[in-house]
């Protein structure tokens, strides 16, 4: 597919490609109040991404997603909010290895998005949340490889949270030193960087998230100079999203992560829907 052809959607509207409701466990947004705060605000597309986890550690604690209610919930919230694109999506755990499992799932269901995400890695470290002590090279290393396994495999439409890792670290707690821990990643670059090379390749988008710009690492994920290594080998696909699991996380990030955006040089965003990728201008709001 060739990107050059993608349908340009020249708006003011904005986007956020990753957001929870209801059927995610972890989640207290409801569906309506959120679509109405996002007419609001500006909003021209939305994706419910509800979690959708198959490794039995994540099933032990949050369940299996009903993902056939989950559709036909959305397709009626859909009809109460034309002028909003709502996009019916999934966030899918751990797809290099349960993706082949979760794809025939899917067959007779209409999902329109998928993002992938490594939420527990194969040594058993869930990434995703606060951890007790800052991960160790080797660990920030397994990370990585394991994230670049999954582009390879393919099967979903957007890496999701690259180095989500990072958000759970916390300060660093000394007299002398009080500021946000952020790892030494230069013995992963070379890694990273054929993550991006890979994703360029299969045309897999990636995700900047904001949600940890509600944490003390006070930033973006993946932070600029990562994005800067993206757009330095040719990478375009990019979207937007807050990983909203409740009302006031919503929106509250968006022009901070947007000025960052534009400043690195990304002049668009992009959404998918089904098949096809559309893009918006980057604007400022």
């Amino acid at each position: 597919m060739n990107l050059n052809n993608f349908t340009e959607k020249v708006s003011n509207n904005k986007i956020d490609t990753h957001l929870h409701g209801k059927y995610s466990s972890d989640s207290i947004l409801g569906y309506r109040e959120l679509c109405q705060k996002a007419i609001e605000k500006g909003y021209g597309v939305i994706a419910f991404t509800e979690h959708y986890d198959l490794i039995d550690t994540e099933l032990k604690e949050y369940g299996l997603l009903p993902i056939k209610r989950y559709v036909v919930e959305l397709a009626e919230i859909k009809k109460e909010y034309p002028d909003l694109e709502i996009i019916t999506g999934i966030e899918l755990g751990e797809p290099h290895i349960v993706g082949d499992f979760a794809n025939r799932l899917f067959l007779d269901c209409k999902i329109e998005y998928i993002i992938g995400s490594l939420h527990v890695t194969r040594s058993g470290v869930n990434v995703s949340l606060r951890l007790p002590k800052p991960m160790s090279k080797k660990e920030i290393t397994e990370y990585y490889e394991e994230n670049l396994e999954m582009v390879k495999k393919g099967g979903f439409d957007t890496l999701g949270h690259l180095g989500i890792y990072k958000r759970g670290l916390g300060k660093v707690s000394s007299k002398s030193d009080s500021s946000v821990y952020i790892p030494d990643e230069n013995h992963v670059y070379i890694i990273i960087d054929e993550i991006f090379r890979q994703m360029i390749k299969k045309e897999i988008c990636l995700e900047v998230n904001a949600s940890g710009f509600k944490v003390d690492f006070n930033n973006h994920i993946p932070e600029p100079e990562i994005l800067l290594r993206y757009k330095k080998l040719g990478g375009k696909l990019i979207t937007i999203c807050s990983d909203s699991h409740d009302l006031g996380h919503f929106d509250r990030f968006y022009q901070k992560t947007l000025d960052n955006l534009r400043g690195i040089g990304f002049l668009e965003l992009y959404w998918k829907k089904g098949r096809d990728w559309n893009s918006n201008r980057i604007h400022s709001y």
